[in-house]
């Protein structure tokens, strides 16, 4: 029959028009379908506003369970998005979610860096299901800092150890710690990109602390009697703990713009 087919196919004069048509039809649906692809969904998936659960974030082999977070967050989840790099309605931080997914089978042996390029897109799927989410990428300058060498060169110990250390929100201590971190706490701490232009390698002893913007901010506002007791800004920790310099520049950057999202999900 396939032979028979693809004779007439071949000859297509020989067929009727409304034939031919049919055909034609046919074939263009048929290479269509080839090239749609489906896209990655969680096997199941609860979605709600969130009722005065605590905040939970859990990432498991079996599921993950989001409670708790704005829409917004989940968002930068989705998609591997900060504050400098999504536009989208101020009202999204209003609007806290809890989400309860169930992961594919085939996760439960992945490592976790593996899970997370699994969910994430699944993620993406789940918010344009339920909220009716709708971005698209566009190519901005926006204003950042460059990390470089400050003059009198690197104040660092470089160490040839593998990478060693802790973070939080007002610190670095490592005794092997690569560039990129302090770069990525530096970022974190000024609220804008940081790209590293040092053209420094390797590992380093760093040993840094700081007071984040925020309660510089409300310090100014209401000054301690002994302001000394408190870490300096990241600027200055920068410059007199490790030798390094922010400096304010300009970088093109691809942006997640929200062009339309619900405030409430659909059912599940």
């Amino acid at each position: 029959m396939s032979r028979h087919i693809c004779t007439r196919v071949a000859q297509p004069r020989m067929l009727p028009v409304a034939v031919r048509i049919c055909v034609a039809l046919l074939l263009a649906t048929a290479v269509s379908g080839q090239t749609v692809e489906t896209p990655p969904a969680f096997e199941a998936a609860s979605v709600k506003l969130n009722a005065g659960s605590a905040y939970a974030y859990n990432i498991g082999p079996g599921q993950i369970e989001l409670r708790n977070h704005p829409l917004t967050i989940l968002i930068f989840m989705a998609y591997g998005v900060g504050n400098s790099s999504f536009s989208g309605p101020d009202w999204l931080d209003s609007v806290k979610v809890d989400v309860v997914a169930k992961l594919p089978a085939s996760a439960a042996g992945l490592s976790p860096k593996e899970r997370d390029r699994i969910w994430r897109p699944m993620l993406q799927t789940l918010l344009a299901e339920r909220f009716q989410l709708k971005i698209h990428r566009e190519e901005r300058v926006i204003p950042g800092y460059a990390l470089v060498v400050a003059p009198g060169g690197p104040k660092m110990r470089r160490v040839e150890t593998p990478t060693r250390g802790a973070v939080t929100a007002g610190s670095i201590t490592g005794s092997s710690t690569p560039i990129a971190q302090i770069v990525a706490s530096a970022a974190g701490a000024v609220g804008r990109p940081v790209r590293d232009m040092t053209g420094l390698s390797g590992n380093y002893e760093v040993n840094l602390t700081w007071t984040p913007e925020d309660k510089l901010l409300a310090s100014a506002e209401n000054p301690s009697p002994d302001p000394g007791d408190r870490p300096p800004s990241i600027f200055t920790a920068l410059r007199e703990k490790l030798g390094l310099r922010l400096e304010p520049r300009e970088f093109p950057m691809q942006i997640v713009v929200v062009d339309h999202v619900e405030k409430v999900p659909t059912q599940n």
